[in-house]
């Protein structure tokens, strides 16, 4: 059951905003001298060995999961992979808040993917707030000068690979324990991420690595804390909050000295934001129901 606490949901999702523009800035920064496709896979092999300790000592332990579950799990992995191959590739061309705000759209994918998976109806309230988000994406967008812009289109894909992911994990809480998800997807995700590394790999130099592994323990990090968030507040509360990251992302793009906002750009976040609130909020929101985690 989730316990209702305002002040540690606030907390823990601001702490998330920052750990994922940190995460976004580190990707940025090593870019330019590390392949993304050692990127992703250096992410998921220090993930793993980030949470192995907190799993060996855990009290209820990974169980071994059914085919019908297998099938979910692989399809989160691979989901999940090319979400963050989307965010690389837009993070590499993109200005840096640009590429946060995209691939923070997940929400806004979320009801397509359940239409698509379940067949569930929307309300008038998701439809106007789909109508909202995408308005908003399209004043990211500028379809006068960047309706063609690949980066652009790449950042809504981490978003739409995003938004199966979260899909397929909400239907494994049903089956599956909070730390046999995290297992398998690590397990069945690095496999995935080395393959590319054939036609890839690069030596680095110690720097490089030390990115690498602020990258991973980064990555982790959010993961963890955003988790915590949706244990203390309903998800339309969190994801309010969440967009927080684009005022770090703002600063750290400041920092880079690659920021710049123009008034159609502001009034596309304040869209979004509003939209992804109308779309989550809604009592019958068109997710996968939340159930309680099956401990074991």
């Amino acid at each position: 059951m989730r316990a209702n606490n305002i002040k540690l949901a606030v907390l823990f999702s601001l702490l998330a905003a920052f750990f994922y523009a940190v995460l976004g800035t580190l990707i940025k920064i090593s870019e330019q001298t590390i392949p993304k496709e050692m990127i992703v896979f250096g992410r998921q092999c220090v993930g793993f060995f980030t949470i192995l300790p907190f799993m060996l000592f855990e009290k209820n332990k990974t169980t071994i999961c059914k085919p019908e579950s297998f099938r979910l799990h692989l399809l989160r992995a691979v989901a999940s992979i090319g979400s963050m191959y989307c965010l690389v590739y837009a993070l590499q061309h993109l200005p840096l808040v640009d590429a946060l705000l995209l691939t923070y759209t997940r929400p806004l994918f979320i009801p397509i993917v359940v239409f698509i998976w379940f067949r569930k109806k929307w309300s008038k309230n998701t439809w106007f707030g789909l109508i909202v988000g995408f308005l908003g994406v399209a004043l990211i967008l500028k379809p006068d000068k960047r309706v063609f812009d690949i980066a652009a289109v790449i950042g809504l894909g981490s978003a739409m690979f995003g938004a199966i992911a979260f899909t397929c994990i909400r239907r494994l809480t049903k089956t599956n324990s909070a730390n046999s998800i995290l297992f398998y997807y690590l397990i069945l995700s690095i496999p995935i991420a080395a393959i590319p590394l054939f036609k890839s790999w690069t030596t680095l130099d110690l720097k490089s690595w030390g990115f690498l592994i602020a990258i991973g323990i980064f990555g982790t990090v959010y993961q963890m804390t955003m988790t915590r968030a949706y244990q203390y507040a309903k998800s339309f509360k969190v994801a309010s909050m969440l967009y927080s990251t684009i005022v770090f992302g703002a600063i750290f793009d400041w920092w880079l000295g690659d920021f710049s906002l123009d008034y159609f750009g502001a009034i596309g976040m304040v869209l979004i934001i509003i939209g992804t609130i109308l779309t989550v909020r809604q009592k019958s929101a068109p997710f996968p129901p939340e159930t309680p985690i099956k401990k074991g």
